[in-house]
């Protein structure tokens, strides 16, 4: 039996429609809406989604040619389409197939969602699953506190000799290891003496060297000089400049640093206050191509040494 109004010949049937259309309308929410359906372009009717009671607008969807395109609707009430299947979890409203640029033919899957009702009780809790793979291992741990230090071990003994030779001859001497395994403790033929040792006033036997003189370099009109480099230096003069104060100054350091002029145009040089000359008098290079000049120096304190310039060495 309808429960709707019966269409009876009154002068105004379309109002009696019409009220039956409203009593169903919320049936049409996401129907298809022929005046927005065309080509490939799907049309559907908007309303009063039951799950959330949000007012969901009309709307369309551009499907896709040549395939089956499934429609579906989240509890959300929002629309989507794809052409793979149905999803879990959502409502089914349509599948719909496209040929040629327009819809050949469609299904309705919609049901009527009813009255928003509350949820049901909490179904029982299903079995635990399996138990999943290791994990990968974590990173190290810091490292824990150094602990106590153990008890002293046992003297160790030996199958080489470790003994030092008889007599009293050696006192002042080094001692050397010797042997075929490097056990047999001897006595060198160097006494202490022999060797050079800082506090001690000493008469050298043989000459005593240095390394080669390290080279200066002028750059930007200014010629660096590091102390710890070694005592005597070498300076080819490329530009004018100016010799500066030196890095690592040390009180009773001496040398020379031989200048040789430019090959074709000769080149000056001026002094950082630190190099003192006798009389206050800074002097000049020789002038003359490839000309040799030698500059002798005395460190005095870290601020100052004693300078003297030989030129036109020959």
């Amino acid at each position: 039996m309808s429960r709707l109004q019966s269409i009876n010949a009154s002068a105004s049937p379309e109002v009696q429609m019409n009220e039956n259309f409203d009593a169903v309308a919320p049936n049409v929410l996401f129907a298809r809406k022929s005046t927005s359906t065309a080509g490939l372009t799907w049309g559907y009717y908007g309303g009063i989604f039951p799950l959330t009671y949000a007012d969901i607008a009309d709307g369309t969807l551009t499907l896709s040619n040549s395939a089956t395109n499934y429609i579906e609707s989240d509890s959300d009430g929002i629309v989507y389409h794809n052409t793979s299947g149905f999803t879990g979890g959502r409502w089914r409203l349509y599948s719909v197939v496209c040929a040629g640029g327009v819809v050949t033919g469609y299904t309705d899957y919609r049901t009527t969602l009813g009255i928003n009702t509350p949820p049901g009780p909490t179904g029982p809790e299903g079995p635990a699953g399996p138990e999943g793979p290791t994990g990968p291992t974590g990173d190290t741990g810091p490292t824990g506190p150094t602990g106590p230090t153990g008890a002293a071990g046992p003297t160790g003994s030996g199958a080489g000799d470790i003994t030092g030779p008889a007599g009293g001859s050696t006192d002042g001497r080094i001692a050397l290891f010797d042997g075929p395994t490097g056990t047999l403790l001897k006595e060198a033929a160097v006494l202490l003496d022999a060797l050079a040792q800082l506090g001690l006033v000493q008469s050298w036997s043989k000459a005593q060297r240095g390394a080669a003189p390290a080279g200066l370099t002028s750059t930007s009109g200014a010629t660096a000089i590091d102390l710890d480099e070694g005592n005597n230096f070498t300076y080819a003069m490329t530009e004018n400049s100016t010799l500066a104060a030196p890095s690592n100054p040390i009180q009773g350091q001496s040398g020379v640093i031989v200048v040789t002029q430019h090959a074709s145009a000769p080149k000056t040089l001026a002094y950082n206050a630190f190099w003192k000359f006798p009389g206050g008098v800074v002097p000049s290079l020789t002038a003359t191509a490839d000309a040799v000049d030698v500059f002798t120096y005395y460190i005095e304190s870290d601020t100052r040494a004693t300078c003297a310039l030989l030129k036109d060495v020959k």
